[in-house]
């Protein structure tokens, strides 16, 4: 019943604003964003989720970036039933869900963490530099309640994490959150500050490492097409939806 591992062509990379990718890359002595797509044994994955970007988009992001195999599908397409007859089927009851080779890892966090490991190019792995790319994680995540497509919410305090942010960023010289490269935290980061701006398209403005952190995030190897073929957000603030309303660019046709 669960839908097989789409097979994708290569697709050719892209420059990260200002070259910085490229340069850590050589410097690393990596091509491409190195990943278990380089092996034989790269695993089955199936990402199950709503028609909506909410808290799969990160993992997603992840996933295209390293170039790794996957499939989208719907509750219904996993299942075989509607979600409120496959609720109790997970491991929670909550969605996303990722399959792999068949076995459920539940709880967003997880999942990219997950992802991330399968993409040791995004892994820092010096201990501080690691645990400091998963406090970037920790603080993007305190902006999820901004989620344009379940809800068109926007808090008061946004302003001053923004600030926050903003900081580390200017801290980190760039143009990513950990410095020259990307890491997995930044797509967390992307993402809850790419749905700020579909609700205030200014949200961003006062901060120009903010401004170029979206940029380099962008221009990312693969992660650039990802953006502009992905299902587009519609009617923020009266009925938001996905256009075309589906769980995400791989699922079956």
């Amino acid at each position: 019943m669960l839908l097989k591992s789409v097979h994708r062509l290569a697709r050719p990379s892209l420059l990260v604003a200002a070259g910085t990718f490229a340069g850590e890359a050589a410097r690393r002595g990596l091509s491409q964003p190195a990943s278990v797509c380089e092996s034989a044994a790269a695993p089955q994955l199936t990402m199950i989720y709503f028609p909506v970007r909410a808290l799969a988009e990160p993992a997603r992001m992840i996933l295209e970036f390293g170039g790794v195999a996957y499939e989208d599908a719907s509750p219904q397409q996993a299942y075989g039933v509607p979600w409120k007859d496959a609720k109790d089927k997970t491991p929670f009851g909550q969605l996303p869900l990722l399959l792999v080779d068949g076995k459920e890892l539940a709880q967003a966090g997880a999942i990219i963490r997950y992802c991330a490991a399968l993409v040791p190019a995004l892994v820092p792995a010096e201990p501080l530099e690691a645990a400091r790319c998963d406090m970037i994680f920790e603080a993007a995540r305190e902006l999820d309640a901004v989620n344009p497509i379940v809800n068109a919410a926007f808090f008061d305090s946004f302003p001053a994490k923004l600030a926050r942010l903003a900081r580390q960023l200017r801290e980190s010289e760039g143009p990513f959150s950990c410095g020259a490269a990307p890491r997995w935290c930044d797509f967390m980061l992307y993402h809850n500050l790419d749905n700020a701006r579909l609700l205030e398209p200014a949200a961003l403005d006062a901060y120009p490492e903010v401004r170029t952190f979206m940029a380099a995030v962008e221009a990312t190897p693969r992660v650039a097409e990802f953006l502009q073929a992905r299902p587009k957000p519609v009617d923020i603030g009266t009925k938001p939806m996905l256009e075309p309303n589906v769980p995400g660019i791989r699922v079956k046709k």
